[in-house]
């Protein structure tokens, strides 16, 4: 079996150096692609996050440049400032490169993974194994995730002690898609599609099988300014202005100022973290 890690990333430093080191031994890797990208709408956002190529400021792009050197099985492409005529596609053009790459390499799977989002080295071969033998005629693969929750006025506490939970937090995320030729990401940046059919119309529900590896998203532990940066994009490029989704950019701003003891917006809840935690933070 054999896979292609596919990572866009902006301002990602605070993560890389783990990333890397907690995935770069995957079952069957063949090419992990990074592609650093600045949506338009987040440059508009936050126009001192980015440099007037559209790259990042914190040290991102001489990170992956360095890797790229020394590891050869990654590829590192500074594309830029990404467009697209939707607000909310602006990703599609970026993700087309890696998209790029596989249609060029041929890898069984692609494994969309963003910098803060960790899976553990245990359940590697694992997710390629449900993948492939129970997962027969899929072109998308589901898996359960947990987000740890520690903003800035908890900073002072463990990294996996508290996770929240609700609705917003349970949205459905597809990660992992079954290569085939011609995959192209045109008008929806969450599922590439096959002859204009999104790969997300079959998918194998791995999140609601018991028992089932799940990857932990660290988001919402990151620096504050990075978060208030994401969620800024998210609003300039209209969301929950233009569309129904004005809950989902409540939930994440919560974290800007929810301080212990008190409320989450939406029924969201904060809960006793008791999920496995990625190998790399104890190293």
């Amino acid at each position: 079996m054999s896979i292609l890690i596919a990572t866009l990333c902006i301002n990602e430093m605070e993560w890389l150096p783990k990333l890397y080191e907690q995935h770069r031994c995957w079952p069957g890797l063949t090419n992990w692609v990074f592609v650093e990208a600045a949506d338009s709408h987040y440059a508009l956002a936050n126009p001192e996050m980015v440099t007037s190529e559209g790259l990042s400021v914190d040290g991102t792009s001489e990170y992956l440049a360095r890797l790229a050197a020394r590891d050869s099985s990654v590829i590192y492409i500074p594309h830029g400032f990404s467009t697209h005529r939707d607000p909310a596609q602006g990703k599609c053009v970026a993700r087309q490169r890696y998209l790029n790459v596989a249609n060029a390499t041929k890898p069984e799977y692609i494994l969309t993974l963003d910098a803060d989002e960790f899976y553990l080295r245990a359940d590697q071969q694992a997710i390629l194994d449900l993948m492939n033998y129970k997962g027969k005629g899929a072109r998308g693969f589901t898996f359960r995730y947990r987000n740890i929750w520690r903003p800035s006025s908890i900073a002072d506490r463990p990294l996996f002690q508290l996770e929240v939970v609700g609705k917003f937090w349970e949205i459905l995320v597809c990660k992992f898609w079954r290569w085939k030729p011609s995959m192209s990401y045109s008008g929806n940046h969450n599922s590439p599609a096959i002859n204009g059919i999104l790969s997300n119309r079959s998918l194998r529900r791995f999140d609601r099988v018991p028992g089932t590896p799940e990857f932990i998203h660290m988001g919402f532990t990151s620096q504050p300014e990075t978060r208030v940066a994401k969620n800024r994009y998210y609003v300039e490029r209209g969301e929950g202005r233009t569309d129904h989704r004005g809950g989902y950019v409540k939930s994440r701003a919560a974290f800007e100022n929810w301080k212990p003891g008190e409320t989450l917006p939406n029924n969201d809840k904060i809960i006793i973290y008791r999920g496995p935690i990625p190998e790399v933070f104890y190293d």
